[in-house]
């Protein structure tokens, strides 16, 4: 083993190590996070990029995006689901990284993706990670039940959202 491996983690995409002993506390941290839940629960992307550092990446499926793409698809998101609340159920952070478990709860009454609005009420599960330096997140990673909600809203089997689960 090598000595202090334990101490530190590595940022592969920064190329540098993570130091578990940041400035700010991980209860600082939880407080952005909760900030930022506010924020999209009040349907204010303006408000919640106030949260994102300007060169903040958002890692999903498709690869990496910037702050200004991901608050793009996130207005795009609210203009088809305008009522969004996510109920937040558990947090936990260490160091620089805050991890959520959450429920988005929403009314498709916009088209999304060309997909007609339904008047359908959905919710799904939603898992994120968010790593903050400096009291704003830089980093952000994302799984939403998508295929739940494409089975909610109608555009999907209702099979496939127990064979999958």
């Amino acid at each position: 083993m090598i000595p202090g491996a334990a101490a530190a983690r590595y940022d592969e995409r920064a190329a540098r190590p993570i130091n578990s002993e940041v400035a700010v506390s991980a209860p600082d941290n939880k407080a952005v996070v909760r900030q930022l839940i506010d924020a999209w629960n009040n349907g204010d992307i303006n408000a919640l990029m106030t949260f994102w550092s300007p060169t903040m990446v958002h890692h999903g499926r498709g690869g990496t995006i910037s702050a200004e793409d991901t608050a793009a698809e996130m207005r795009r998101f609210l203009d088809a689901f305008p009522d969004l609340r996510m109920e937040l159920h558990s947090i936990v952070s260490e160091g620089e990284l805050v991890a959520t478990r959450m429920t988005v709860h929403a009314t498709h009454t916009g088209a999304y993706m060309g997909i007609p609005p339904t008047g359908r009420p959905v919710s799904c599960a939603l898992m994120g990670q968010l790593r903050i330096v400096d009291g704003v997140v830089v980093d952000h990673w994302g799984v939403a039940d998508a295929l739940g909600i494409l089975v909610q809203i109608g555009m999907l089997p209702s099979e496939l959202s127990t064979a999958f689960s």
